[in-house]
């Protein structure tokens, strides 16, 4: 409700990558009409991380909780309250997941390695950084068994063309020397931002929970199907991409936390649905959903 009651521009003063600033310009650059857009992005990817699961059943059961946890953990950093080109990074991201998955079941495989490309291309041109997800692409291709080259480069020429199409735009129009200042802004962009305490013990609750669900994971991998094993390496090589964007970019910041979002979802359900009931297990859960609360009235 902060994002709407005392909205606030989360991208304030710096020029943006193509899609997201005809967003802005569809909008009419209302910060209440682009939080709308966010929240309603945050209510499909809650749907649609479920269909996911039924779709390829990596979690070894149907269940509707990666729904509330993704809930949980969307709204659990205060100074993203709003929306932020990395949320509709993220959204295009998760077809580009989607495809990978699809790639495994080996009917189509060069067009889903070229809608893969397509959707990190579009990424792209709306947040900077997720171009390191093309490398993503072709490390999921090794883990799945098809990194070769037609479907390599299948995702390459994916990934090119909106790239070139906004490119040749921009040329056309005279306004290429603008997009090359704009990237080179946002690239040499140095980030800089002061968390409270309770946010930080948050982000610290959330790690631990993803280590303890990483561990969980690891010891009941043996008992997976193959397919199961490999897209859970998929998704968490997805994570570590995004951690690894934060150390390696000076420009990254709290924003990465919306390309978390996906994986991390996924691997805190995992551990809920499929570990033994216990009451440690329940006083987690309980820790789990109070810390995901109180950080709205503490952060």
């Amino acid at each position: 409700m902060k994002a709407f009651i005392s909205p606030v521009s989360l991208t304030l003063g710096q020029d943006q990558m193509p899609l997201y600033e005809l967003l802005q310009q569809l909008t009419g650059g209302s910060i209440i009409a682009l939080n709308i857009v966010g929240a309603v992005i945050l209510i499909l990817l809650s749907l649609l991380v479920v269909r996911l699961n039924e779709r390829y059943v990596f979690i070894r059961q149907r269940t509707d909780l990666p729904a509330f946890v993704f809930a949980l953990i969307a709204t659990g950093t205060v100074s993203l309250y709003g929306m932020h080109p990395a949320l509709l990074a993220s959204f295009l991201l998760f077809f580009a997941i989607d495809c990978v998955f699809a790639i495994y079941h080996g009917s189509r495989t060069l067009a889903k390695s070229f809608e893969a490309g397509l959707f990190i291309g579009l990424a792209t041109t709306t947040y900077l950084l997720s171009g390191v997800y093309l490398l993503w692409f072709w490390i999921a291709l090794a883990f799945l068994g098809y990194f070769r080259p037609r479907e390599i480069l299948a995702g390459l020429m994916g990934f090119i063309l909106p790239v070139f199409v906004v490119l040749s735009w921009y040329f056309l129009n005279d306004k290429l020397t603008g997009l090359l200042q704009t990237v080179g802004s946002l690239y040499s962009f140095e980030f800089s931002a002061e968390y409270s305490m309770f946010q930080k013990v948050y982000w610290g609750i959330l790690a631990a929970f993803v280590l303890i669900a990483s561990a969980f994971m690891t010891n009941v991998v043996e008992e997976k199907k193959i397919s199961s094993r490999k897209y859970f390496m998929i998704l968490f090589v997805f994570f570590l991409t995004a951690i690894g964007n934060y150390f390696i970019f000076s420009s990254a910041g709290t924003e990465l936390y919306f390309l978390l979002l996906i994986p991390t979802t996924f691997i805190i359900s995992h551990y809920f649905v499929l570990s033994r009931y216990s009451w440690i297990k329940e006083i987690l859960f309980v820790a789990f959903v109070l810390a995901s609360v109180m950080i709205h009235f503490l952060g």
